[in-house]
């Protein structure tokens, strides 16, 4: 049981490591991290609450097709839904969520806090399903989630165009996990043919071999991006208590200046000078909207 329970949760832990060394030159707080994947791990409840009710409510349905409806909308749309809904909720408006790569890494670790407990439900005491899903269904809900990941850091920054970031990086991942679901779910039949492992297989791994080849170029396209706009330069964390920069205590002289703000969609904004800590200022770009910008690409408005 003990080895079992470790095979469970070694792949999860891993991966999370493995995205936050993606994200090594410009480190998020361990803390926000952690948050992340606890929310990752808490939304397996509501998850199996809706997909149980779902199940339920279409009944026979969901058989139809190598059950394609069980694998897009009950498992892939839900579990893919809820784990955007952790990050959206907890930490769109975080001022240390400042680049594209950041979508990237609190994404997947919501799916790996979703995948760790998932894992151990699911392996129980087998240590070989423990084994084959370390190998496959860990890896798919951070490939899924993580390629999800780079649609909301565009998102992020996309200023009138968030949403259609966010629908296209939710389709993608619907679109991953629920391939991969169907092709054990139909067990290589895909609703048109009878069982075949060896199709089955082949689903599985190309969905993963796809996915890995697609997020690693979204990876790269996210630093390409992130370098642009905040330097090519490593930045550490600000603060070890939250990472993330604070406004000052005091007044600062030219709090209140008129300035231009380059943004990350190219366009330059003008904006109020509200302070500034470390390496940014706080900008207020409209009524109620208060924006940390790096300060190579803050300068003051021409008179």
């Amino acid at each position: 049981m003990q080895l079992t329970l470790a095979v469970a949760i070694a792949p999860a832990l891993f991966l999370l490591w493995v995205f936050q060394r993606l994200d090594s030159k410009r480190p998020e707080p361990p803390g926000s991290v952690r948050n992340v994947v606890l929310l990752g791990i808490g939304s397996c409840i509501p998850a199996a609450l809706i997909e149980l009710a779902m199940s339920a409510a279409l009944g026979d349905v969901t058989h139809a097709g190598g059950r394609f409806l069980d694998a897009f909308l009950i498992a892939g749309f839900t579990e893919e839904t809820l784990k955007l809904a952790c990050v959206l909720v907890y930490l769109w408006r975080k001022p240390h969520f400042d680049e594209v790569m950041d979508g990237i890494l609190y994404t997947a670790a919501a799916s790996l806090g979703f995948a760790l407990l998932e894992n151990i439900l699911y392996a129980g005491g087998n240590l070989a399903i423990g084994i084959l899903r370390a190998l496959t269904a860990v890896p798919m809900h951070a490939l899924a989630s993580g390629l999800m990941g780079y649609f909301v850091g565009r998102a992020r920054f996309a200023r009138g165009a968030a949403a259609g970031w966010i629908v296209g990086g939710l389709t993608v991942a619907v679109g991953i996990h629920g391939f991969y679901d169907w092709a054990l779910m139909s067990q290589g039949g895909y609703g048109v043919a009878p069982s075949d492992v060896g199709l089955m297989l082949l689903g599985v791994a190309g969905t993963l071999v796809l996915s890995a080849a697609l997020l690693f170029g979204a990876y790269r396209h996210a630093l390409h991006l992130d370098d642009a706009l905040l330097g090519p330069h490593a930045r550490p964390l600000e603060s070890p208590q939250t990472g993330a920069p604070t406004p000052s205590s005091t007044p600062l002289p030219y709090a209140g200046m008129p300035v231009q703000v380059l943004w990350s969609d190219g366009a330059t904004y003008s904006a109020t000078l509200l302070g500034g800590q470390g390496g940014h200022f706080l900008c207020e770009l409209g009524p109620g909207r208060a924006e940390w910008v790096p300060r190579e690409r803050v300068w003051p408005a021409q008179a």
